[in-house]
């Protein structure tokens, strides 16, 4: 038996010291990913947050015990559900520690605001953020630069990039081409602040209020599971939902089946999302050999946890639900805090309005 006195014993521990104090989250500082993040773990200042390229690293990071735990985007209240964490879900045992809603405000940043909007000639960000702030370039960014440039007949020049905290560190060090000096991003105010950027306008998006839901993962097994889950203590009556996922036939009445389980209960079914069940080497692990067929569907489903719901309770609902799916995953219950209000969009002639009759 190894010495657990022994220098490599010691280092081994520090070693696994520093993995568990480490929280992954994709994209670097400034991102809305790395703000989720700070929000999970501020309550927990030890904790060493760490940026990575892709969903794919943070599941493998954490799966494979290089990080403890992983934030990760799952939903956008305009953009809708992104797939490929569903799928990384079922790839990975893991399961989710909790829930956090947080508000993306989008900024419109330059190097300089000598010149204001009517300086801008071209605009970078990510796609999708473009698109989230069409009404404000098409209604205010535009006509601005048109009425300094009578020359800007078409749309404004975009640029996309891969994210907006590339936009914004773009625009920062001029690396666009030798227009840059015109140039400007859509990012974060804390982007904008880490590039020593401008912000020639704040809070631009289509929607009065856009929020997007990330979760917190760590492995079924282990120091996490094992200790409470990072979760800001400020939160407000922050609700209990489970996640779970089903294989199901692509036959009458299975879905029925299925959610019945849940209805008959008086438990109330947040959201379903489907995916197509892999077969093959791509099969979920476990899944029996030869069970999947083309066209049947995994279905993802959150639900509220009933107030007072015991683990008796809990496991006859599981043992029913996993009557009527060929495969499942639970993927586990957590503390969920997102904003419940009513979605709204405005344009900037209502917003001035608005304004003028306060």
């Amino acid at each position: 038996m190894a010495d657990p006195t022994s220098p490599a014993a010691k280092r081994a521990r520090v070693a696994e010291d520093a993995d568990s104090n480490v929280a992954v989250y994709t994209g670097e500082e400034g991102s809305l990913a790395h703000i989720a993040a700070t929000q999970f773990f501020k309550s927990f200042p030890l904790t060493r947050l760490k940026g990575v390229n892709s969903f794919d690293c943070a599941f493998r990071e954490v799966a494979g015990g290089k990080a403890l735990y992983g934030i990760i985007p799952i939903e956008n209240s305009a953009s809708g559900t992104l797939h490929s964490t569903y799928d990384l879900l079922v790839e990975h045992d893991v399961v989710i520690g909790g829930e956090l809603g947080v508000r993306e405000v989008y900024c419109l940043c330059a190097k300089s605001e000598d010149k204001g909007l009517a300086g801008v000639r071209r605009l970078l960000s990510h796609p999708n953020i473009l698109a989230a702030c069409s009404s404000f370039i098409e209604t205010r960014l535009t006509p601005a630069v048109r009425a300094a440039d009578a020359e800007v007949t078409g749309p404004l020049a975009t640029l996309a990039t891969r994210s907006t905290t590339d936009a914004a560190r773009r625009v920062a060090d001029g690396s666009a081409d030798a227009a840059a000096s015109t140039d400007a991003a859509i990012a974060t105010r804390e982007a904008a602040a880490r590039f020593d950027l401008k912000v020639l306008a704040e809070d631009i998006g289509n929607d009065a209020f856009l929020e997007t839901r990330y979760i917190l993962i760590h492995r079924r097994v282990g120091a996490a599971a094992s200790q409470p889950t990072p979760f800001p203590r400020d939160a407000v009556s922050p609700s209990r939902k489970r996640s779970a996922c089903f294989a199901l036939r692509n036959e009458p009445g299975a879905i029925f089946k299925l959610l019945s389980c849940l209805a008959l209960r008086g438990i109330d079914v947040l959201k379903v999302e489907t995916r197509p069940l892999a077969g093959g080497h791509r099969a979920p692990p476990g899944l029996p050999a030869g069970t999947a067929r083309l066209w049947d569907y995994i279905f993802y489903v959150d639900y509220g946890v009933p107030p007072g719901h015991t683990a008796e309770e809990n496991k006859r609902l599981w043992d029913s639900l996993t009557e009527f799916s060929l495969w499942q995953r639970d993927f586990g219950a957590y503390p969920s805090q997102t904003t419940r209000a009513e979605k709204q969009a405005q344009s900037w002639e209502e917003m001035v309005d608005i304004m003028a009759k306060a």
